[in-house]
């Protein structure tokens, strides 16, 4: 793609970033700022000047999902259509690829990542009474391990820094000990074991640090106000000295300090890379001035000085509610869901989701949801798909590999079964060194391939689940004293976390938001949180309006383009027995929806010249029939 072309329907903030010059630059980030776009824009203008060489790209994200969207995105500028050009991973997958690469070359074994961590943290435990508070023990091991603390100093310097844990800090360090042994004993890592291993390599054979760094000269780090100690330890084991670092951050979106991160390393970048250059995204493009206001009153609590601007125009108030329980609080929820869904808009479940502080809040609202027709979206591992993945990695070498995708493929109807597959086929393009059989795919599975979501029903997820993504409708529940800010937030460290979490989870919403609490919850006073105190809501001051009967909203009878375009891409998958993302990616696909392009140029635009050529006859017909259903539609 031409460079130019990259930088139109650009703000003069977003060109400034994309076209920057090639020094250490850091990049302020606001919520829907447009932050993704602005990333994979610069990868691909830097590769259309000849400033980088696309091999030599690293790009650094915190999640599965995100580096699969970043993926997409830059097939899409037509930049990595080549699985080996521009390196695309969280820390842990390429840790994981270094560490494979590392290993094969010195002729040793690649030691397997551990399946099932709470049954190893639950026998180091033995007969503590921990044993079977296995999340709560593994949180403290992920704890130290980011923040670079042996089992021998942890218990000092958890004392020190104030941690609350639910046994006394020796008798955590003894668990924690026991666990690294039992590692060691059975030649299994964990995901930080990789990133550890990795650092440890280049700090003790200069000759291998070098390789590393001479393949990955151009490093681009996404979320990294996110990043903890240790993975700030292998960002700059990669980069060295060098200034040929694009990264991007939001300080007022860092929401995991209790897990080990410290957004002060994002903070300090320009102090400790010379000559670093410091540019801001404060347009927000995906909330209503109505959501975003309310957001940064909350935020401003800890920033006075946060500048994020709201482009779109206004909407909907934001509506506070208030209920006597949990139980009236659910059925709350239903009903903010049920008016939203009312306004008329197309798949409304799917564009809408309900976020919570604790997971404990969970279960009472997916109930009244269910019991109320309204649909609920579940992201948890499936038994089907844990037996997919059990079935592939039976395999033991690729070509056993290979013949499984192409059995599921051939004979299998599952749309789960086939997402496995999918997975496979993208694992045996990436020629892993070493061996390459059903083991090391589950091994990189975990650490590399984003999750297997379905795509129908309201979603209800923690606030920290709910980083990064977005939805037209959110209702935050439990907006209360005791959940947010949450009463374990003891530091002002823990509690200025807590007022940012508020905002990253109310910026989620793009349309409409619905905030509610409980006057009581489990027997005990909550009410109204203190940072809502400045919000204003209109609507919340009126009477509740009446609601239409509770049924399902009525489907068209006519399937929509993006359905269409699917049903096509299976059939079309099935014919050349390939995986749907080989057709084109579902980015690719909802980008034929939206824009609907007339030929095959534009087509091109979105899916590559290549791929336009294929599936350009079938897809422009598509498109045409669709286009002219709806011109005879009469008008509203």
């Amino acid at each position: 793609m031409d460079a130019d072309q990259l930088l139109h329907g650009m703000d003069a903030d977003q060109r400034a970033a994309v076209t920057c010059p090639e020094t250490a630059t850091v990049l302020h980030a606001g919520a829907g700022s447009g932050k993704t776009r602005v990333l994979t824009h610069r990868i691909a203008y830097r590769i259309a000047k000849g400033t980088a060489d696309p091999q030599r790209v690293l790009a650094i994200t915190f999640t599965r999902e995100a580096a699969s969207e970043m993926r997409r995105r830059l097939i899409t500028l037509g930049v990595s259509r080549d699985s080996q050009s521009v390196t695309v991973g969280t820390f842990h997958a390429v840790a994981l690829a270094l560490l494979r690469q590392r290993l094969a070359d010195t002729h040793k074994q690649m030691p397997s990542i551990i399946h099932n961590r709470p049954q190893l943290i639950a026998q180091a435990a033995r007969e503590h009474p921990m044993s079977t508070r296995t999340r709560e023990l593994l949180i403290e091991v992920d704890w130290a391990h980011a923040r670079l603390i042996s089992p021998a100093n942890y218990a000092q310097t958890a004392k020190r820094l104030g941690r609350y844990t639910a046994a006394p800090h020796n008798e955590i360090a003894n668990i924690y000990k026991e666990y690294e042994q039992l590692k060691i004993q059975r030649n299994t890592l964990d995901l930080d074991d990789l990133i550890s291993r990795v650092i440890e390599a280049m700090r003790l054979d200069n000759a291998y640090a070098q390789a590393v760094r001479w393949r990955y000269r151009h490093i681009f780090v996404d979320e990294a106000q996110d990043m903890n100690p240790l993975q700030y330890e292998l960002f700059e084991a990669i980069r060295g000295q060098r200034a040929d670092v694009f990264i991007v951050g939001d300080p007022m979106q860092a929401i995991y300090g209790w897990n080990g991160s410290d957004k002060r390393l994002f903070d300090e970048l320009p102090d400790k890379i010379r000559g670093t250059t410091v540019l801001r995204l404060p347009n927000n493009y995906r909330c209503t001035p109505e959501i975003l206001n309310a957001a940064t009153t909350i935020a401003k609590i800890v920033d006075p000085q946060i500048d994020v601007r709201a482009i779109k125009p206004s909407s909907q108030p934001v509506v506070l509610r208030g209920y006597a329980d949990a139980e009236a609080e659910a059925k709350g929820v239903v009903d903010c869901l049920w008016q939203y869904a009312n306004t008329g808009g197309e798949n409304p479940w799917q564009s809408a989701a309900v976020l919570v502080r604790t997971n404990i809040q969970v279960e009472l609202i997916v109930d009244a949801l269910v019991k109320n027709n309204i649909p609920v979206r579940t992201t948890r591992p499936s038994k089907e798909l844990n037996s997919a993945i059990a079935d592939a990695s039976q395999s033991t070498n690729r070509n056993e590999l290979a013949t499984w995708v192409t059995d599921v493929f051939t004979e299998s109807d599952s749309e789960i079964q086939r997402w496995v597959a999918e997975q496979v086929q993208v694992f045996l393009k990436l020629d892993h060194p070493g061996n390459v059989d059903g083991r090391s795919f589950t091994s990189w599975m975990r650490a590399t391939s984003a999750e297997h979501r379905s795509t129908e029903g309201v979603e209800v997820l923690t606030f920290h689940s709910a980083k990064g993504r977005e939805w037209q409708c959110v209702v935050v529940a439990g907006a209360e004293v005791g959940l947010m800010p949450h009463s374990s937030a003891i530091t002002q460290d823990q509690q200025d976390e807590e007022i940012r979490l508020a905002y990253v989870a109310l910026t989620r919403a793009s349309q409409q938001l619905f905030v509610t609490w409980c006057e009581s919850r489990k027997g005990r006073t909550a009410g109204q949180s203190n940072l809502l105190a400045n919000i204003v809501s209109e609507t919340a001051l009126k009477p509740e309006p009446q609601f239409v009967a509770r049924t399902k909203p009525r489907k068209s009878t006519t399937p929509s383009l993006e359905d269409e375009l699917r049903t096509w891409r299976s059939s079309r998958a099935r014919v050349i027995k390939q995986p749907v993302v080989n057709v084109c990616s579902d980015y690719e696909l909802r980008l034929i929806a939206k824009q609907m392009p007339k030929t095959t140029e534009d087509l091109a635009s979105i899916v590559g010249a290549i791929t336009a050529r294929k599936i350009g006859p079938d897809v422009l017909s598509i498109v045409a029939q669709a286009e002219s259903r709806l011109a005879l539609q009469p008008l509203k």
